[in-house]
């Protein structure tokens, strides 16, 4: 039976989340970020855990592309630090698709690296309101 309810979505659904809202959204994509490479680093150690470091490299891909989405082109203020930090992310997913795609650990370090910095950073930001 298809649903034949009309839904009108109204301005407050169309609002974007404010400049406090906007930091606390980035600041917990940092920390899923980081803490599941800590936690797939921990794994990594284990050779018995390809499914469980796999899945987790998996997620962690999912939260970086979720950042790469947050990044704004259209400004020229705004354009060249989106493509620094695009490129972070980009080395981040190229790193988790190494994992869940080949076991391949070679650029774990310097994806934990990334996500501590970027999440240690922003975590001491202000934002401004």
């Amino acid at each position: 039976m298809v649903n034949t309810t009309n839904t009108k979505v109204t301005k407050k659904d169309q609002e974007q989340p404010n400049a406090l809202e906007q930091y606390n959204i980035i600041l917990k994509l940092y920390k899923g970020l980081f803490d599941n490479i800590e936690d797939l680093y921990k794994k990594s150690k284990d050779n018995k855990s390809g499914t469980v470091t796999s899945q987790l490299a998996y997620k962690v891909d999912r939260i970086a592309a979720g950042l790469q989405l947050t990044l704004k082109f259209d400004d020229e203020h705004s354009r060249k630090i989106s493509e620094n930090f695009r490129d972070l992310y980009r080395h981040v997913r190229f790193s988790m698709k190494m994992i869940y795609e080949k076991q391949e650990y070679k650029f774990l370090e310097s994806s934990r690296n990334i996500a501590k910095t970027l999440y240690e950073s922003w975590s001491k930001i202000k934002p401004s309101i």
